[in-house]
């Protein structure tokens, strides 16, 4: 973990994130807003970047949450300190989720510059109903911590328990670094490191 006095420091839910600031948020259809406000609210403060990957049905709601919190919204969207994309620009461009393509989108917005820092949210919810899709994104999971291991954003990526499988969740939980559950934030012990995990799943696929 950083060191509290680390002034490139991001924190989540009250702690510090590691090198990799990738972080499996589980929510279980409880309203988590408070930590996700404490998250936005702190990056404003320090002229990061928001962007927000949600459900076009819900496009409205990220604005809307800033607004409330007393931002003028119409200034972060006019500066690109706050940017929303739906799923259908995001993760299922073309109609279908393909890995290779979101992975390539997450270097476009996260390599190719360090300033001003991002805090990305992604709510992957679209994954829910979509059964065959569900091995491409444990290994984009995976393969997403050799980009976020380069670069110095935070990105946090939460999955409503409620709408997916035990055994899909498991999966999830192998792959980030860091877990959010019950609103408290963790190293994960039952991370794996990306090559190893996929060493494991090429093994277990012959």
């Amino acid at each position: 973990m950083h060191s509290a006095d680390d002034s490139d420091a991001v924190t989540f839910a009250g702690e510090m994130l590691d090198p990799y600031r990738h972080v499996c948020a589980f929510i279980d259809g409880a309203d988590d807003d408070a930590v996700f406000d404490s998250f936005a609210r702190e990056g404003l403060e320090l002229d990061d970047r928001l962007i927000y990957l949600v459900d076009p049905a819900r496009a409205g709601e990220p604005v809307t949450r800033l607004r409330h919190l007393g931002y003028d919204t119409g200034a972060l969207l006019e500066q690109h300190r706050c940017e929303v994309r739906t799923w259908t620009d995001t993760y299922l461009r073309g109609g279908a989720f393909d890995d290779q393509a979101m992975l390539r989108l997450l270097e476009q917005l996260l390599l190719s510059r360090s300033s001003p820092r991002i805090r990305m949210l992604c709510d992957m919810g679209w994954a829910s109903g979509m059964r065959e899709a569900a091995g491409a994104l444990i290994e984009f999971e995976a393969k997403a911590n050799f980009i976020h291991a380069k670069h110095p954003h935070a990105v946090i990526c939460w999955y409503d328990t409620s709408r997916f499988d035990g055994s899909f969740i498991v999966d999830v939980l192998r792959t980030h670094p860091f877990v959010l559950i019950g609103g408290i934030l963790q190293e994960n012990p039952f991370f794996v490191p990306p090559a190893d995990f996929l060493a494991e799943r090429a093994r277990a696929a012959n």
